[in-house]
């Protein structure tokens, strides 16, 4: 069985990054003061969001997920 490891072009994987950015500014300056734990639920996603995406865009390896192809004589 042959495996494919596929990754996201390096556009999509920064305007992801950037987007995660975005949503991270958000929730920073409207949600401080609050008090509460989901504003830093909110934020931990959005710089696991951005991490991930820049992962993705410069790593060799930075594949997202692996394609598995079988071959025809395998059931």
């Amino acid at each position: 069985m042959a495996s494919y490891n596929v990754k996201p072009s390096k556009p999509v994987a920064l305007f992801g990054a950037v987007g995660g950015m975005a949503m991270l500014a958000f929730v920073l300056l409207s949600g401080i003061g609050r008090g509460n734990g989901f504003v830093w639920l909110w934020a931990a996603l959005c710089v696991g969001v951005v991490g991930f995406n820049l992962w993705a865009a410069f790593s060799k390896r930075g594949a997202t997920e692996v394609v598995e192809r079988r071959t025809a004589d395998e059931p």
